[in-house]
């Protein structure tokens, strides 16, 4: 019984983490367009690309994670969703690092 509480707790909180991420992401799809405006500045195609891309990435790996652990053991399906939360953080931070905040406005 403990173990089948300690899973769906780490579950839980894998899931809380990927929520948090979307969270993050659309307060920046919301957010960076309104401050871009103060400065006079708009978002263009490119940024609205990333933008969203940041938004569809956490949403993306969660459903591949759930897809590919399907049919496996609890502690098989705990390690691919913390797989594929460590490859979107991952992705995520080198698109931060690589994409020039520039490239974002017109």
């Amino acid at each position: 019984m403990a173990r089948k509480i300690t899973g769906w707790a780490a579950f839980a909180l894998l899931t809380a983490l990927y929520v948090y991420m979307v969270v993050a992401a659309i307060g920046n799809l919301t957010q960076l367009p309104q401050m871009a405006a103060q400065l006079g500045l708009a978002v263009n195609a490119l940024g609205w690309f990333w933008l969203w891309l940041g938004v569809a990435l956490p949403v993306l790996g969660y459903a591949a994670a759930l897809l590919v652990g399907r049919g496996r053991s609890g502690g098989s399906k705990l390690l691919i969703l913390v797989t594929a939360l460590a490859l979107v953080a991952a992705l995520q931070l080198e698109i931060s690092i690589v994409v020039p905040p520039t490239s974002f406005f017109m």
